[in-house]
């Protein structure tokens, strides 16, 4: 279902495309476990809500990483084509983190290399992964303040870098949607700062990927009315979207919480979603 919606943007009124999607929220539960390598022990219930989802697209000159917490830049990358995160390494982390640096003005930016993902929707035909290939399926942030900070000294040592003592440091995800647009699942991110500090539940994941460590903590979000959800439409390859994980000068005062919704019932003709996402730490002296 699509409407607008009329949103006060740095005091000016703009309407705004809005849908309805459904997305995945976690019960409110002391504490939620993902285990990859003996998926008998997740518990992780979930609920369903209908959220409206802007789109910020008619506003994306007006968004900023230290207010709404993403932003989309126009970014041709020159192996966008490949669909083997292996492949991708190296020249797609070289080519997207003097970027980062340009635009947060940060000292030192270093990509977080065990991790580089492609993910392929669940309707493409063959697809045969799982949740760690697919759209994510819940509404989630990737760490807490604790394993960001484990991560944050882990960049450090993988690439042999000491960063001098520093005043900031941030966590970001560099997404690109490269499946021709409309995709079936895009994603949607929560405005940082009308998520409430405190609201979420822990989830201990059991991934068994190098540089993570037994476990690794990240957040389900639970509901909240009070959030406010945005999505860029019709993302291409030469588009990225840049959104904060974590970031110390806030900590958990700002949360970009994300997820994908299903869109097939505006385009049941959609293309199946593939997309790259990295990750990048950035330093402020």
């Amino acid at each position: 279902m699509a409407s607008t919606a009329t949103l006060s943007n740095q005091a000016q009124e703009i309407d705004l495309p809005l849908v309805l999607g459904r997305m995945n929220f976690s019960r409110d539960i002391p504490r939620a476990t993902s285990n990859l390598i003996d998926p008998a022990k997740t518990y992780r219930p979930l609920e369903a809500h209908e959220v409206e989802i802007r789109d910020a697209r008619p506003i994306r000159d007006r968004l900023d990483l230290d207010r709404e917490g993403f932003v989309l830049l126009d970014h041709n990358s020159s192996v966008s084509h490949l669909r083997d995160a292996k492949q991708l390494e190296g020249v797609y982390h070289d080519e997207i983190g003097p970027l980062i640096k340009q635009i947060t003005g940060a000292d030192v930016v270093l990509p977080y290399r065990a991790y580089c993902q492609v993910r392929l929707s669940q309707r493409a035909p063959g697809e045969s992964g799982d949740e760690t290939t697919r759209p994510a399926g819940f509404v989630h942030a990737d760490v807490t303040g604790k394993t960001f900070l484990e991560w944050a000294s882990y960049v450090q040592q993988a690439e042999g870098v000491t960063v001098p003592p520093y005043r900031r440091v941030a966590l970001y995800n560099a997404w690109r949607a490269v499946s021709p647009p409309p995709q079936d699942f895009p994603l949607a991110l929560a405005d940082g700062f009308s998520v409430k500090s405190g609201k979420y539940v822990v989830m201990d994941n059991v991934t068994g990927l190098e540089g993570e460590g037994p476990s690794v903590e990240t957040r389900l979000a639970l509901h909240d009315r009070d959030n406010k959800w945005y999505y860029f439409s019709n993302m291409r390859a030469n588009e990225l979207l840049l959104f904060k994980t974590y970031d110390s000068k806030f900590n958990d005062a700002q949360t970009v919480m994300h997820s994908s919704f299903n869109d097939t019932a505006r385009h049941p003709d959609a293309a199946p979603r593939e997309s790259i996402e990295a990750r990048f730490f950035a330093y402020w002296l």
